[in-house]
């Protein structure tokens, strides 16, 4: 049975098409996994702009709070103390209300008179299934163990300046390996089709 790659033989397809079409199923392109099978491949790649982009975010953050006023940042830390407490808030809401929604099947599946013995194990299985994810999706310690100090004007934009200069070394450093890893890809497809120049087929 022909594979996603050999079905063309059949209509003959040339040698260098073969090997470009399973070049395709190589880590060197797998930034084209989402393309068609039959969209062109290019003669390079370029990196991903993502990270430059997350530096020119960071980047833009770090000028703001550099202009910001004593009394702004001093407004800034209590508007995030407040977004903080209500971001818990809302996330022990939203787990209490899935918590009703589960314990309500579960009540209904306990209560449902299973057919035959061979539905037995079925009924503990749907049983085990929303226990599990009650256990799984509902349990609030964690935001209700969060303690949300409200920081001084100050320590908010020490904090939020630390952060940003964070993002820019780590977005950095990915950048840079992103770089090297398209320069890569395209190395390996350069030479691919340098050897079909000069393939005796």
């Amino acid at each position: 049975m022909p594979t996603g790659y050999t079905a063309a033989i059949a209509d003959d397809i040339t040698f260098d098409d073969f090997v470009i079409s399973c070049a395709r199923g190589m880590g060197a392109l797998v930034m084209m996994r989402d393309e068609p099978a039959n969209a062109p491949i290019p003669e390079r790649f370029e990196p991903s702009d993502y990270h430059t982009k997350k530096i020119a975010e960071a980047t833009a953050t770090l000028d703001r709070l550099a202009g910001m006023t004593e009394a702004d940042a001093e407004q800034a830390a209590s508007d995030a103390h407040e977004a903080e407490i209500a971001a818990q808030a809302s996330a022990i809401h939203r787990n209490d209300t899935l918590r009703e929604k589960y314990n309500a099947m579960l009540a209904k599946v306990v209560a449902w008179k299973s057919p035959s013995a061979d539905h037995d194990g079925f009924k503990k299985f749907m049983v085990e299934q929303i226990t599990q994810s009650i256990d799984f999706d509902c349990d609030n310690s964690y935001y209700r163990d969060q303690k949300h100090t409200k920081l001084t004007g100050a320590e908010w934009l020490a904090q939020e300046e630390a952060n940003a200069r964070k993002d820019i070394a780590c977005h950095d450093a990915q950048n840079a390996k992103e770089i090297e890893r398209t320069e890569a890809r395209n190395t390996w497809l350069r030479l691919l089709r340098e050897s079909l120049k000069t393939a005796n087929v």
